[in-house]
């Protein structure tokens, strides 16, 4: 019986959705917007965090480089997404430098208008610092580093999706596919006798 379960499950789809660790909603009845947010432990640099969170999908909503634009928000992703750990945002001044811009999501190409950074942040060191960490010293500050000045540095990324989701089944069509799914396993069970 747990394998005719587990072969239904898997022709349904749900033991793979399940099996991977989903990103964490950020829902409005706790004062959040409603976005899903997932933190990347991948060491890689600002530009590729961008392009790869770009190509993440969650139920349906295409994924981007977070931004935080509010202290609640950037308290939430530092907090319970990346758990202390650094991590890019889409924040950046690359070609306008001290003109801070979001280069990913709906707020692509707005000015930042709430800042978080650490102490004598930004700095611009080592040549030039163009992009924006998150949990400088693990504490949800925010720190400028990466290219030109700092091109090797690399470390994880938060991805965020928002808009609506277009393939979240409706619970009358998530109960047909189960039924469909548990019929085909006892059909192909009454054959195998």
């Amino acid at each position: 019986m747990r394998k005719a379960l587990m072969t239904a499950l898997l022709a349904s789809g749900l033991v793979g959705q399940a099996a991977v660790a989903a990103p964490v909603l950020w829902d409005t009845a706790s004062g959040g917007n409603g976005h899903y947010y997932e933190f990347i432990d991948s060491n890689v640099t600002w530009s590729q965090a961008l392009a790869a969170a770009q190509g993440m999908s969650f139920l349906g909503m295409t994924g981007y480089l977070a931004t935080a634009v509010n202290a609640a928000e950037n308290s939430f992703i530092s907090d319970n997404v990346a758990k202390g750990v650094l991590s890019w945002l889409s924040g950046s001044d690359d070609g306008n430098e001290g003109n801070w811009t979001w280069r990913a999501g709906p707020e692509t190409g707005q000015a930042l208008t709430y800042f978080n950074w650490n102490p004598g942040e930004p700095n611009n060191c080592c040549g030039g610092e163009n992009f924006l960490q998150t949990n400088w010293a693990g504490t949800g500050l925010w720190n400028d580093h990466g290219a030109p000045g700092n091109g090797g540095q690399i470390n994880g990324y938060v991805v965020e999706f928002s808009g609506t989701p277009n393939n979240v089944p409706e619970p009358a069509s998530l109960a047909l596919v189960m039924a469909a799914g548990l019929a085909g396993v006892g059909v192909a069970r009454r054959r195998s006798r």
